[in-house]
């Protein structure tokens, strides 16, 4: 595929769009396992505009507020099929936004979502979650150190030790 070809990804649909610096959203898939408990009403990447995709999610909470929150994300690459690639790290939720610092990695990619989300303070949570208008910013990954493929990064997401969620993001870098 050439870089100039620009075409769309609408809900889960496979259309790749070309991002700054290397990067290219090919796909998101969000899944709620528990629906009675929280489920996603808004799951979709946009095109904004030429070559620029834009990330929406409504995060639909039921039982408030959340004080027990646990996130595991895992980074996979295409080979074969998707295959564990560099890291899988679980983090107290509730604890990393109390202490960011403690937790580099995720703190790098909870930064590139922050500007356009609410999830942006400690426990407990009495909202629902949102990410809205969410857009690639070509140095939000710069210091991830991973070669060309085709990626997928895998968010489970869990309360009170109880699995609820999977948000899957497929991407591909390509300098």
């Amino acid at each position: 595929m050439e870089r100039g070809l620009i075409i769309g990804i609408v809900f889960n649909l496979v259309w790749p769009v070309p991002v700054n610096c290397g990067f290219q959203l090919k796909n998101v898939n969000c899944e709620s396992f528990d629906t009675s408990y929280w489920d996603f009403h808004r799951c979709e990447m946009k095109i904004v505009r030429r070559g620029v995709a834009a990330f929406y999610m409504f995060w639909k909470i039921y039982k408030l507020p959340i004080n027990n929150a646990i996130i595991n994300v895992s980074l996979y690459k295409k080979s074969n099929g998707y295959r564990p690639f560099l890291f899988n790290q679980s983090v107290d939720f509730c604890y990393y936004m109390r202490n960011p610092q403690a937790h580099p990695l995720m703190s790098m990619l909870h930064k590139a979502f922050m500007p356009a989300s609410n999830i942006n303070h400690s426990c407990p949570y009495n909202h629902d979650l949102i990410i809205n208008d969410f857009i690639y910013n070509k140095n939000d990954f710069k210091d991830l150190p991973i070669p060309n493929g085709e990626y997928m990064i895998e968010a489970k997401f869990a309360s009170y030790k109880v699995h609820r969620a999977l948000i899957k993001i497929y991407v591909k870098r390509n300098d």
